[in-house]
């Protein structure tokens, strides 16, 4: 969302009937938009604007305020059925989703604003992930790297960036990046699912060379090992139709072997490249589906 203010100590915008769509309605598709309908006759509606431009700081520009004296703006009052006063409209993607008559507790306007505030983490995620398919990967990252700092707590963060990291080939760094983390944090399913999906990248490097691994399968195709081992040379090189198919024969043959690494290795991949990619869903087909 835009900055709301230019002045930190009034974080409030003036709406009109010439501003009003692309201030309130277009603004409201990215972020709450809180439309405080006042005038200065009307004592009430003067002690909300207060509270309401304090919380508007407060909550550093999470929600973007809009100011419409009605006395000036009747046709914005009559246009959103404004009868009496204090009164406000929340905007969200475009419509009114609550609105509120008569002067509320601070208590009251926070419940409102909560209810519809984006998570940092979310919008921050969402930022990131727009930047790179941009080709913004440095971009991407570093807004990543910030909200790590800021939410230390939140292991989406940490996770989405070590899986930029995995797409970009920088398999050591993502692995230095979960390592490093808490243990609470690593104890999270997505963070232990990518360091499984790093092991077996890890793995490759201590397996024969391929044609070697083809071979020992092509003569015994119950040598799980040489098949996993095969799967991971493939996920080295990038190559994940290849992993996911020879993962999937494993586990077909095997489920249980290793404590059931194949099936982790699946998940730990599918978890990497997102349920909608193509490979994760003709996988999951092959598995499940018969």
């Amino acid at each position: 969302m835009p900055e709301p203010t230019t002045t930190p100590a009034a974080p409030v915008l003036a709406g009109t009937s010439e501003n009003f769509d692309r201030l309130v309605l277009e603004n409201s598709r990215r972020g709450p938009v809180l439309v405080d309908f006042w005038a200065a006759w009307a004592g009430p509606s003067q002690r909300q604007g207060e509270l309401l431009r304090r919380l508007a700081q407060e909550y550093g520009g999470r929600f973007l305020l809009v100011s419409i004296d009605t006395d000036r703006e009747k046709a914005v009052a009559e246009r959103f059925g404004v009868k009496s006063l204090p009164s406000c409209r929340l905007f969200r993607r475009g419509t009114v989703v609550e609105q509120v008559h008569g002067m509320q507790t601070e208590a009251d306007y926070r419940a409102l604003i909560e209810r519809h505030l984006v998570p940092v983490a979310g919008r921050v995620q969402a930022a990131a992930l727009t930047a790179w398919q941009n080709g913004q990967q440095a971009e991407a990252l570093q807004l990543l790297a910030e909200a790590a700092v800021a939410e230390p707590a939140d292991p989406a963060i940490p996770l989405l960036m070590a899986k930029l990291l995995v797409r970009q080939g920088r398999h050591q760094d993502a692995a230095d990046l979960l390592g490093a983390l808490p243990p609470t944090l690593a104890a999270e399913t997505g963070i232990r699912r990518l360091q499984a999906h790093l092991g077996l990248i890890r793995a490759a490097a201590d397996t024969q060379p391929e044609d070697h691994l083809q071979a020992a399968i092509d003569a015994d195709p119950d040598d799980h090992a040489s098949r996993y081992g095969l799967a991971a040379r493939r996920l080295l090189a990038d190559d994940y139709d290849a992993a996911l198919e020879l993962l999937a024969e494993l586990q077909a043959r095997a489920s249980d072997w290793q404590g059931g690494a194949a099936m982790q290795a699946i998940l730990a991949v599918a978890d990497v490249l997102g349920p909608d990619d193509a490979r994760v869903r003709r996988v999951r087909r092959r598995l499940f589906d018969r």
